[in-house]
């Protein structure tokens, strides 16, 4: 099977793109707050997407960005050899405190998303980025290692203790290189990629951010 990660770059986006991204990260270092979330983080959110989906398991849209987003925190706690989790963490942290929650008083989050996931409300760079912030801050508090967040799809058995920490630049130019490392991580903790071929095509719309089949 053949999956793409697409994953669009800020710099080549358009300026009404760009400002969307600004509203949502913020003017200041806003290149390398993009490329740290889409760039370094999300790639193996991404990943995650392929993985699931390469064991035929089917989860409920909102159910499985919790899982994946899961799964991303739980890789970087073990690969991140800069401490890039850490400044991802201060980042969605301060973007949430200046986001008011989207979710009415009183309601469950997941209900809530889950309700309005297929509709125009769902689309905006705002809304999107809130809920799977939301989601990575919701990861982070979990104390689930990498091992028992891979048992939950079934991948039994990993060796942690020799994955490889990466240490590259934050950047699109490096992208290749965060997914090169992770899929070698994963092949040498015992994860089966033997039938999941992962490609990355990077493209100029910066709202371009998904994992899709390419090939069955």
């Amino acid at each position: 099977m053949l999956y793409k990660i697409i994953s669009g770059k800020y710099e080549t986006g358009t300026k009404e793109q760009q400002q969307s991204y600004e509203q949502l990260f913020g003017k200041e270092d806003i290149q390398f707050h993009f490329d740290l979330y889409f760039h370094w983080y999300n790639l193996i959110h991404e990943l995650g997407h392929c993985l699931v989906s390469s064991r035929k398991i089917s989860m409920d849209p909102v159910q499985e960005e919790l899982y994946v987003n899961r799964f991303a925190v739980a890789y970087w706690k073990i690969a991140d050899a800069n401490g890039n989790l850490s400044r991802l963490e201060d980042m969605i942290t301060n973007i949430l405190d200046q986001i008011p929650s989207p979710v009415p008083p009183d309601t469950d989050f997941v209900s809530y998303f889950q309700s309005i996931w297929n509709s125009e409300a769902m689309q905006t760079v705002a809304m999107y980025g809130y809920f799977q912030m939301a989601c990575v801050v919701e990861a982070m508090k979990s104390e689930n290692n990498l091992g028992e967040v891979l048992h939950e799809i079934g991948i039994l058995a990993v060796q942690l203790d020799s994955m490889e920490k990466y240490n590259g630049k934050v950047s699109s130019k490096f992208a290749q290189n965060v997914i090169d490392v992770c899929l070698k991580n994963l092949s040498d903790a015992g994860v089966a990629l033997d039938n999941c071929q992962i490609e990355l095509e990077l493209v100029n719309n910066p709202e371009v951010q998904c994992a899709r089949i390419i090939e069955q």
